[in-house]
């Protein structure tokens, strides 16, 4: 015989919570007896990065930026730019076939910086765009991956003044470049799937002290 639809729903409002508080006593109980919440899923957790390891790695990168060519050299020779970022302990490798044999194991975040290094396109104007393939020296200890993807724009030195590379060449104020950074990497390729770490960071690119004192000269003739 068919429960009625009204004493259906009597039956349920009863049920329900008596089945929820049962549940809840179990769920106490087993806590207590095990001291312990009970962990479910993976119990292998991501290892947290050390702080002085991230300003390690933030220092790195800008001091190699900052040792680079100048703006001039960004805005017309932007290869030969990019071969001039010396990061230490690292060689630039853009030809390393990882990058395209292991895609396919990457996340895809990395997966898409990935295809807009490959697919940089140089504008006339607005911001310049360029990435650093790098290895470690010693690949043994370290057989990682690691890229830093790069967004750089030319401004009036100690203003928010943004020029193209063509104000910038026709400009008599000192200009620097202000470069903003996303390093990713992994410590171990061999390992799949890939777990990369990210930072990011920016700074602003002064040129030499030279550039500055020829460019004061130059501004003081008549």
């Amino acid at each position: 015989m068919a429960v009625p639809p009204k004493r259906f729903a009597s039956l349920s409002q009863f049920w329900l919570p008596s089945l929820l508080f049962v549940l809840s006593v179990v769920s106490i109980l087993f806590t207590l007896r095990n001291d312990d919440i009970p962990v479910i899923g993976p119990t292998t957790e991501r290892p947290l990065l050390d702080t002085s390891d991230l300003d390690s790695h933030r220092h790195e990168i800008e001091q190699a930026l900052q040792g680079s060519s100048s703006w001039q050299i960004w805005c017309e020779k932007q290869q030969d730019a990019v071969a001039s970022v010396r990061v230490a302990h690292f060689d630039q490798n853009p030809e390393d076939a990882r990058w395209t044999d292991l895609r396919r194991h990457m996340p895809q975040r990395e997966q898409d910086a990935l295809l807009r290094c490959q697919n940089a396109v140089r504008t006339v104007g607005g911001p310049m765009h360029a990435c650093l393939f790098l290895t470690a020296n010693d690949k043994k200890k370290s057989p990682g991956l690691h890229l830093v993807e790069l967004t750089l724009e030319l401004r009036a030195q100690g203003r928010k003044k943004v020029y193209s590379c063509a104000e910038a060449l026709k400009s008599d104020q000192p200009v620097e470049l202000a470069a903003w950074y996303t390093y990713s990497w992994t410590s171990n390729a061999n390992k799949k799937p890939l777990r990369f770490e990210r930072l990011t960071g920016g700074t602003r690119i002064f040129p030499p002290l030279a550039q500055n004192a020829e460019r004061s000269t130059a501004s003081s003739q008549p």
